[in-house]
């Protein structure tokens, strides 16, 4: 299954930070529950690439969720590469986001202690 979350239209407008260009090139994030692993993108100002960063679960170890008027936005700690964000979300979506990546994150704690 694959749990998605894309930018929203007028929190890009208030909240973005290149606020003329934001809302043309959303950020995207997507969760694959089958691979287990979070991908993180965006298409580039110059519209003609994606940047991606893809994080399996087991190097997630923080999230947080940040709500605005319109929109939130979820930056993921992550081992090793420091905090990876994703900005300007639909709210709805990012919330399922966000407690679907805590679950993640508490499951893995409980399964390292016992094992």
């Amino acid at each position: 299954m694959i749990i998605k979350a894309t930018g929203s239209f007028l929190s890009n407008i208030f909240f973005g930070e290149l606020k003329y260009l934001d809302w043309l090139v959303p950020w995207r994030i997507e969760i694959d529950t089958a691979m287990e692993h979070i991908i993180v993108s965006k298409r580039n100002y110059y519209l003609i690439g994606v940047d991606k960063d893809v994080v399996p679960f087991r190097n997630l170890r923080r999230v947080s969720y940040d709500a605005h008027l319109f929109g939130a936005d979820l930056n993921l700690k992550v081992y090793g590469t420091g905090v990876i964000r994703a900005r300007c979300l639909k709210k709805r979506e990012a919330k399922r986001l966000y407690e679907y990546c805590l679950e993640e994150i508490t499951s893995n704690k409980r399964s390292t202690r016992v094992g």
